[in-house]
């Protein structure tokens, strides 16, 4: 069995387009039968959940580290860093899909690239997602990681 991590940007931050696309390559992403979805549903939507609805229809396994507290560290609490962690540790590789710009109705937070990775030579400029923070951690556990920018 292959632990595949699916990790990325929140629905707001893609445009109708681009979530077709991240679609289709969460799908292909989870097409070998041996594939195991691990995910972390996030609670804003997006790659996290499209990647449930994808394994669920293509009848794959899952491990879904869901977060109980909506925080990034609360105290003796599982928030998203603990998730995100989780993550990092239960995939055997971790793909990461996000967006290069903000569409142009987006209303959240705007920073200027993702500074998870700036300064990184092995990622193009995208918008900040904090699935490149679960695929950093994959890197230092020595897992394979992709990113996927859209």
């Amino acid at each position: 069995m292959r632990y595949v991590g699916i990790v990325g940007a929140g629905h707001d931050k893609f445009t109708a387009e681009q979530r077709k696309a991240a679609r289709a390559l969460i799908a292909a992403l989870l097409v070998p039968h041996d594939t195991i979805l691990v995910s972390g549903r996030s609670p804003v939507g997006g790659v996290d959940v499209w990647a449930e609805e994808e394994a669920d229809r293509l009848c794959r396994q899952k491990v879904i580290h869901a977060p109980r507290v909506e925080q990034w560290d609360p105290l003796g609490q599982y928030g998203y860093k603990a998730r995100n962690l989780d993550i990092a540790k239960s995939s055997d590789e971790v793909r990461v899909i996000v967006v290069k710009d903000y569409p142009s109705d987006y209303n959240g937070m705007r920073f200027d690239g993702c500074y998870h990775c700036m300064g990184r030579n092995d990622n193009p400029s995208h918008v900040k997602s904090g699935g490149c923070w679960t695929g950093i951690q994959a890197q230092k556990l020595g897992k394979k990681v992709v990113w996927y920018v859209l």
